[in-house]
């Protein structure tokens, strides 16, 4: 009766992974398929799933996105989890894109003997993002052509100017100069009236995500209500239940730290550079930063031996601070030491580059002990959505808004990392040069 027992949950488990709408693959330690359920035969055009079993997976997908794969499935029998996000055609010629996590299987003694790779379609998030981001493109691309056209027309009045003050002198020239000075007036008012039009837009798109984040978060608290007197008497559940009832909290309590996040960015707090000190911020927050990372974070500021200024925005740095903390501690599983350091950097020519100027700067560096990250990983690291932990327990926005601030501010920020050396991520601010005191 136990073993008739354990294949019927063995049976159930094979039915639920059937059901689930993600792409499931099961391999072995060589990579060759175990088992798939129907949605993975879709999504990789597998005709035939019995004559896939035995399969190396790899050999399903793209030959240039193959690499990646394997690259995934080598770090899975190193027991790490990996995610990425790749396109394949699906079975009607069109694009989907998916994002696949890829997950070791450990027996009782800790050992892999397996691989689970999972994928999820997210073609309309990223056809959203793709929208998106050609909307603002072709913002950018008005406003590039509406700059040109301004520095065009003021210098065609200054020209004008110049003119008018030689008339003047000569005695004939009051009436043009007056004209001159209106359409000056006239060119001012439309461009402040459209700055006010744009501003207003913006402030609407915010005033409107933060509503329905608001709105969702009240349902979201009506279902974790729910689950929670459920799990309350969990005692009245099979093993089944008791799984897919962790699996739904899992899902709402992922759900409700997303809203969070969106109300955090639909705030009405827009990006307003003035003059900081970037050691004053750090001592702010320092002891928000040290509670938020728990007890087993060893967590320690070094002093600064000068003042660091800079021009930014005091709110998106020490947003990005945290976001670099929790990310450090991530990496170190809750139990290590994260280190932080202030200084100045001076990039010359021969280091700059596009996106590195060469300048003056004052620096924060996050230095954390934990596992480092590959260079298939740090190449994509401020890629929005884009993460390596473990499905719901990161939105892949973190990095991403640290980069935004950096690039708001006119800086950059450095990686340094390896497998098993941990990570430094510095944040360069050019140096605001405050005016000598008399």
């Amino acid at each position: 009766m136990a073993l008739r027992g354990r294949m019927n949950d063995l049976e159930r488990c094979r039915q639920l992974i059937g059901f689930s709408a993600d792409g499931i693959h099961e391999l072995d330690l060589q990579g060759d398929i175990t088992h798939v359920n129907q949605s993975g035969c879709s999504m990789l055009c597998i005709a035939d799933p019995a004559g896939a079993i035995g399969q190396p997976l790899a050999s399903f997908w793209p030959e240039a996105v193959r690499p990646t794969i394997e690259s995934a499935l080598l770090a899975a029998r190193d027991r790490q989890s990996v995610q990425f996000t790749r396109m394949l055609p699906s079975g009607s010629g069109e694009d989907c894109w998916w994002l696949v996590s890829v997950h070791p299987y450990l027996d009782a003694s800790g050992q892999v003997d397996g691989v689970a790779v999972i994928s999820h379609d997210i073609t309309e998030r990223v056809e959203a993002k793709l929208a998106l981001d050609t909307v603002i493109h072709n913002r950018l691309n008005l406003s590039e052509l509406a700059g040109e056209r301004g520095v065009a027309r003021n210098q065609v009045l200054g020209r004008l100017l110049a003119d008018a003050r030689i008339v003047q002198k000569q005695g004939d020239g009051r009436e043009q100069l007056l004209k001159l000075q209106l359409g000056l007036a006239s060119t001012a008012q439309a461009v402040a009236e459209h700055a006010s039009q744009q501003a207003q837009k913006n402030e609407a798109i915010g005033q409107l995500v933060a509503g329905l984040s608001h709105d969702f978060a009240n349902m979201l608290q009506i279902a974790v209500v729910a689950l929670s007197s459920i799990q309350d008497d969990s005692a009245n559940l099979t093993d089944t239940q008791r799984r897919l009832l962790g699996y739904s909290m899992d899902g709402v309590q992922h759900a409700s730290l997303l809203v969070k996040r969106l109300l955090a960015f639909s705030r009405v707090h827009r990006f307003i550079a003035e003059p900081v000190e970037l050691a004053a911020i750090v001592r702010d927050i320092e002891g928000f930063a040290r509670h938020s990372l728990g007890a087993g974070m060893d967590f320690q500021v070094e002093s600064a031996a000068t003042e660091l200024p800079t021009l930014s925005d005091n709110h998106s740095i020490e947003q990005a601070f945290i976001n670099l903390c929790i990310n450090a501690r991530d990496a170190c599983n809750g139990q290590g030491a994260i280190r932080v350091r202030l200084g100045e950097l001076v990039v010359d020519e021969a280091q700059a580059g596009t996106l590195r100027p060469a300048g003056d700067y004052v620096t924060l560096a996050v230095i954390d002990n934990g596992c480092g990250m590959v260079d298939a990983v740090r190449e994509r690291l401020f890629e929005p959505y884009f993460t390596t932990k473990a499905e719901g327990a990161g939105t892949g926005l973190g990095l991403a808004q640290v980069y935004g601030v950096l690039r708001q501010a006119g800086g950059f920020v450095d990686v340094e990392s390896a497998p098993g050396q941990g990570t430094t991520m510095t944040m360069a601010f050019p140096r605001l040069h405050l005016p000598a005191a008399d």
